[in-house]
């Protein structure tokens, strides 16, 4: 008996010692299994769970005017999200979410599911959460993006453009100089301890990764003048399109820019045709505004005098099979002041034969018709003009009082601004410069107090990435034909078509266009459709500003420039020429000094 009970026991011993020894064998097994074939994969999982890394998006530079005016600006905004795997007290989170104006519908953590991800909030401004921070909750984290946001709204919104969702932009300035006012992404790195704590994080260095500010030619103040004006205009008139723009005819800056209908970039598009910025993508024929071409042209080529005289065959003129009319009729002969006064077409016409078809078509060109002005600005059209060597027995005459020919508004202001300037065609520009923002700004601050700190008149080179020199084209006329043009649109303004474009204390210059549109349905021009256009400058012999206003097909008793457009232009021109302090210089029209 004692034998057999010795035998069991030493049985028993040698299982259990097989048993640990086989546990043993298990665990030393899958310790060198782990160590030598799993040591890459848990490495790699451990520093993915220790260091984390972050995409640093950069601030997006800001837009401003002339004057440091912030048009664009971009503002960090954040998401609120919540892990239901980390909240332990729901009922308090939805609580403290719910004081700061975030609302969570009534579901139970079970409901929320698996993911460690659901979002309940988005652009919430950065002073709400921080309250939410303050409360420690467990449970809810934070993402953190740039809005974009237009403080003036619907002002300069052809000009600025619109961002798409993937933060680059697609329209106007915003798409011209996206690169510049993008900047850099960088990755940056965070460690974290075993319980997802941070103990150490990398951070971009901001101003070099975020993106430089443009600053446009642009004059905020002109521009609310122009467009508000514009806009009363457009709706009296219930009009199809309205354009103005202001131009700075020394320089070629462009300060201001209107085009209706327009949008407010902060609500939703549902037309996307309003996106068209008709100041330099839509080509329509300029009518009267167009004659400063043909007349400079004979003038510079001595084809005829100042003071030469045509017969204007009293209203009705035949050529080509055809009967040109003037709507002022004048009897007999004419002066050339006469001729630009009353709008005679018959007399440009007679003027314009002076020419060649070469020397006609040369001009046109050198006053930059028919080309691209190179704005800083997407899609812009060149203009419509038969080659010369396909002109017919009318296109000479027709063309002569704009009519044949299609041009932008930028196109036909800018011909202007050449007379203005003494002959001079500038490259007109919406650029003053791009500049590097400074570190508060780069870190994203709010908006509100990017202004203060900057100062656009500053010239350190550090702040200067890229400076937009003036640029000469070319010299169209001589200051002597240049002078005579002047002169010529001054006598309009004074005496003729444009006297509803005075403005009182200024001598003013211009031109009426009243031009008839093509009806696409009977395929010749229309009896009722017109566009009324006025291009003018002041002072008249020194011109500070040019101001061209069009009202596309204006409904109402009237059509004509000298009704619809030409007060709309003493409007504008009198509250820029108050706030750009231009002296008055008609000094006849002045009151007396008491």
């Amino acid at each position: 008996m004692v034998k057999k009970r010795s035998k069991k026991r030493i049985d028993r011993k040698t299982v259990l010692v097989l048993i640990i020894l086989t546990v043993f064998f298990i665990l030393f097994a899958k310790l060198v299994y782990v160590q030598i074939f799993l040591h890459g994969k848990i490495s790699r999982a451990v520093r993915k769970m220790v260091n984390r890394e972050n995409i640093e998006v950069s601030r997006r530079g800001d837009i401003l005017d002339s004057k440091g005016k912030v048009l664009a600006s971009s503002v960090k905004k954040y998401s609120v999200f919540l892990d239901p795997k980390i909240i332990k007290d729901f009922d308090r989170v939805k609580n403290v979410l719910a004081e700061n104006g975030i609302k969570i519908k009534e579901k139970s953590l079970v409901e929320l599911g698996e993911t460690s991800y659901v979002p309940v909030a988005f652009n919430i401004d950065a002073d709400v959460v921080d309250r939410i921070k303050n409360e420690k909750l467990k449970g809810v984290g934070f993402e953190s993006k740039y809005v974009r946001q237009y403080p003036e709204g619907r002002l300069l919104a052809h000009i600025l453009g619109i961002m798409g969702y993937d933060g680059n932009g697609l329209e106007g300035i915003e798409k011209t100089y996206n690169e510049s006012l993008s900047g850099n992404t960088v990755m940056t790195k965070t460690i974290r301890d075993g319980r997802g704590r941070i103990i150490q994080s990398g951070f971009a260095d901001a101003p070099k990764i975020c993106g430089q500010d443009v600053i446009l030619s642009i004059d905020r103040t002109v521009q609310f003048i122009a467009e508000q004006e514009l806009r009363e205009a457009f709706d009296k008139h219930k009009a199809k399109k309205a354009i103005c723009i202001v131009q700075d005819p020394k320089t070629g800056n462009i300060l201001a820019m209107v085009s209706l209908p327009d949008f407010d970039s902060s609500e939703k598009i549902r037309d996307i045709r309003v996106l068209r910025n008709s100041a330099i993508s839509d080509i329509y024929e300029p009518g009267s505004t167009f004659k400063i071409v043909a007349i400079a042209a004979a003038l510079e080529l001595g084809k005829i005098k100042f003071t030469d005289s045509f017969y204007l065959e009293n209203g009705k003129y035949k050529i080509a099979g055809h009967t040109i009319k003037d709507d002022h009729k004048i009897s007999g002969s004419a002066s050339l002041c006469k001729i630009m006064e009353q709008s005679s077409n018959i007399g440009m016409i007679k003027i314009a034969q002076k020419l060649d078809r070469e020397n006609f078509y040369e001009y046109i060109k050198k006053f930059g018709f028919y080309s691209l002005t190179g704005i800083d600005l997407p899609g812009e059209a060149k203009g419509l003009l038969m080659d010369v060597k396909k002109w017919n027995a009318l296109s000479l005459p027709t063309i002569s009082f704009g009519q044949g020919i299609g041009v932008t508004a930028l196109q036909l202001i800018n011909a202007f601004s050449a007379i203005a300037n003494d002959g001079v065609l500038m490259k007109p520009s919406l650029m003053q410069d791009i500049r590097r923002a400074d570190s508060e700004t780069a870190s994203a601050k709010d908006a509100a107090t990017s202004q203060e700190r900057r100062n656009v008149g500053e010239t350190d080179d550090e702040m200067t990435a890229s400076v937009f020199d003036l640029k000469e084209i070319r010299r169209v006329v001589s200051v002597e034909t240049a002078q005579m043009v002047k002169k010529l649109l001054k006598n309009v303004v004074d005496f003729g078509t444009g006297r509803s474009a005075k403005v009182p204390g200024y001598t003013m210059g211009g031109k009426t266009g009243t031009a008839q549109k093509v009806d696409p349905t009977i395929k010749t021009y229309s009896a009722k459709y017109y566009t009324a256009s006025f291009c003018g400058m002041l002072p008249a012999m020194n011109p500070k500003v040019v101001i061209l206003v069009v009202i596309d097909e204006p409904k109402g008793s009237s059509y004509y420039a000298t009704s619809v457009a030409s007060p709309v232009f003493a409007k504008i021109a009198k509250r820029i020429a108050e706030y750009l302090g231009i002296e008055k210089d008609d000094v006849d029209k002045l009151p007396l000094q008491k």
